[in-house]
């Protein structure tokens, strides 16, 4: 009864223009270039940065941006000092125990794809194909290189396009039907749309691959959580295969995060670099994924002795997935409720008014179930 109530308010929600919920940062086509005080260049990213925006780089040194600069898409970040990261050491631990996840019902993770049309123009020849670009394959890929290690995978390639300030509006009820199904992670997979491949080139062991960038949104109640799931990420992948993830930028957006702890945004290379790239880091990232979210060992089954738990269950804020979500979704709840009252007020201009909207509203959404039915020989309004 739970899960339909939940559904029906999610819908009643998810069909209000609620600008509240529109994440900040989605502009595509513009690319903005970060330099240091001392005018060195930073990093690049596609879309807009703003002040107090952070970004850790490949050395783990956290910047705040200070200043932006509209007209030229430039800004400046300070250098804030070390980002502690977290403790990986138990990555060297012999592991023959086995894995608390690996005795539960089940390993799930949750996919989606908000740009559907990001392409790579060496491999497929546009860097935008609005019939289904690149991008799925590479999701593709991960959720076959995620399912050979024992995962499953809840990939969704509905569509989200047009491209524009909107799309992740429009992932938004994609991210909150995955989210229902209580994952261990919430991934959007993308890639970055900076001109110089040079940037997002890589080899590991010898093999071509492309570096993955990591987002977080900081506009949300999950941010700190969120952020401390994407250093964890970071923080095994360094020591697994050095060099591969590129940076972790902190954004003005959301994102879609707020819905669960362990959500986040991977840029799978750009869009001057070949999809083969892409696609031969997909293994890499899966197996990074399955240290960061299972590589915990039972104390039950090592006979008493922890050898540090999952990276997951160590991240610093991160509450269970399944409680993440479900916190998520009431805010999400909250919020749509206040947005729902306003915008009824707002198309009314009457409390008596906005009531009598609301109910009609809910019942033309959950078919009479919930508020009034309407009087089928009264005009609409």
């Amino acid at each position: 009864m739970m899960r339909r109530m939940i559904a029906l308010f999610l819908a009643l929600a998810l069909s209000f223009p609620v600008c509240a919920f529109a994440s900040v940062g989605d502009t595509a086509g513009e690319i903005y270039t970060v330099f240091t005080e001392d005018g060195a260049t930073l990093f690049q990213i596609a879309g807009a940065v703003s002040v107090g925006d952070e970004y850790i780089s490949a050395e783990n040194r956290l910047y705040e941006i200070i200043s932006v600069d509209e007209q030229h898409k430039t800004a400046v970040a300070r250098l804030v000092g070390d980002e502690e990261m977290p403790d990986v050491s138990w990555l060297n631990a012999e592991q023959d125990a086995v894995s608390v996840y690996a005795q539960a019902d089940k390993k799930l993770i949750a996919m989606y794809v908000t740009h559907g049309d990001e392409s790579y123009v060496p491999t497929d020849g546009t860097e935008s194909e609005e019939d289904g670009g690149g991008i799925y394959d590479v999701a593709k890929q991960f959720k076959a290189e995620l399912e050979a290690l024992g995962i499953t995978v809840a990939l969704d390639t509905s569509s989200h396009l047009p491209h524009d300030g909107g799309a992740y509006r429009r992932s938004r009820q994609t991210a909150v039907r995955l989210a229902e199904k209580a994952p261990d992670a919430l991934i959007d997979i993308h890639r970055d749309g900076i001109p110089d491949p040079d940037e997002y080139t890589h080899t590991v062991a010898g093999d071509p691959v492309a570096k993955v960038r990591l987002l977080v949104g900081r506009a949300n109640q999950n941010s700190a959580a969120n952020r401390s799931f994407a250093k964890q990420i970071k923080a095994v992948a360094d020591k697994m295969y050095p060099g591969l993830i590129k940076d972790i930028f902190i954004g003005k957006g959301n994102y879609n995060q707020e819905i669960m702890p362990h959500a986040i945004l991977l840029e799978f290379g750009t869009h001057t670099i070949s999809k083969e790239r892409a696609l031969a880091s997909t293994e890499l990232m899966a197996n990074v994924l399955n240290k960061t979210l299972y590589g915990d060992v039972s104390p039950s089954a090592s006979g008493g002795a922890d050898t540090g738990g999952s990276a997951a269950a160590r991240t610093d804020g991160a509450a269970d997935s399944s409680e993440g979500a479900g916190s998520g979704i009431v805010w999400l709840l909250v919020v749509a409720g206040a947005a729902a009252l306003a915008f009824a007020f707002l198309a009314t201009g009457t409390g008596k008014g906005m009531g009598e909207k609301l109910k009609r509203n809910a019942s033309e959404l959950t078919g009479g179930l919930l508020g009034k039915r309407p009087d089928k020989d009264k005009p609409p309004e």
